[in-house]
């Protein structure tokens, strides 16, 4: 089958890239290099450097008519979204739909859209969220993943089009950026390597649902085979403190994990999020695989042997 991967050179697109490959896929990766990185791609990958606004889009699209897309392509930056929220949604919103179009006129048969398990839902008060618990986004960029999983259920109403929504919680890995607002696993590994301690917001109490970033690609490959539709929820339902992940990521820098740095709490950041992996389980067969030790440990050892790209 051909696929597009949009973000394919990016951190979360091109581990997709490298599983579709593994399985005798051809595939192209689409991204504007603003975030992603050539060192990332896959050589077996077809590439097309192009933004997703670009009008030029529809004519390449024209050219590879890939049957399956996976749109990783994102602004995820969260703060990004509270500072301009209008970009945020020409960028999430706007720039997607943009491409569903685009593909409806050059063959394409499936879409898959990386969506946010932790924005989407809000506080965790009660437990891991499920696909049906309440949606209540405090950040443009959570409400902006909320309206493409809406514009594609009407798309499937519409116009016939297969889709899935697939809800990531926390998601960490090689190859993930640590800049900006990336993940903290990503952050505390480079400042590990420099010799630094981990840095932590807020007193590290607050909690997150790791996900590894392969078992998400797995997650992906089910649901092509499949053509599974509609939202699914993509992370371990296990909360996990700021704290353990830094301290435990200090171990295996051989770093004193008592010297972990703390900063002031970012307003309005989340206190809890996990989400019930429950429905995945079910339809696609699914479940993560990579504990968070191991991932942890992986993930650190890849950040130690490529310091001079990162």
């Amino acid at each position: 089958m051909n696929i597009l991967v949009t973000g394919g050179a990016g951190f979360i697109g091109s581990h997709f890239v490298d599983r579709f490959l593994s399985e005798g896929h051809v595939v192209w990766a689409l991204d504007n290099l603003r975030s992603g990185a050539l060192a990332n791609l896959n050589p077996d990958a077809g590439f097309i450097q192009k933004d997703l606004n670009d009008p030029a889009l529809g004519a390449e699209l024209a050219m590879v008519r890939c049957e399956a897309v996976f749109h990783m392509a994102a602004q995820i930056d969260v703060r990004v979204s509270c500072r301009e929220p209008i970009f945020d949604a020409m960028e999430n919103i706007v720039a997607t739909l943009k491409l569903v179009e685009v593909g409806l006129l050059t063959g394409m048969k499936y879409f898959c859209f990386a969506s946010s398990g932790g924005a989407i839902y809000g506080e965790a008060d009660s437990g891991p969220h499920r696909e049906d618990s309440p949606e209540e986004p405090i950040s443009p960029y959570g409400a902006a993943k909320l309206a493409v999983d809406k514009y594609l259920h009407t798309y499937a109403v519409q116009r016939g089009l297969k889709s899935s929504s697939l809800r990531f919680s926390n998601v960490y890995g090689p190859r993930q950026g640590a800049k900006g607002e990336a993940g903290v696993v990503a952050i505390f590994s480079k400042r590990l390597r420099e010799g630094r301690p981990p840095k932590i917001n807020g007193d590290g109490l607050q909690t997150r649902d790791f996900i590894y970033v392969a078992d998400l690609a797995e997650a992906a490959s089910l649901a092509l085979r499949q053509e599974a539709t509609g939202v699914f929820n993509l992370g371990t339902g296990l909360e996990t403190s700021i704290l353990d992940v830094a301290r435990n990521l200090c171990v295996m820098a051989d770093a004193d994990p008592g010297r972990v740095e703390f900063a002031p709490a970012i307003p309005g950041e989340q206190r809890r999020s996990v989400i019930d992996p429950y429905k995945a389980g079910r339809v696609l067969a699914w479940s993560p695989r990579t504990s968070l030790a191991n991932g942890l440990r992986t993930t650190y050892e890849w950040f130690a042997a490529w310091k001079d790209r990162q």
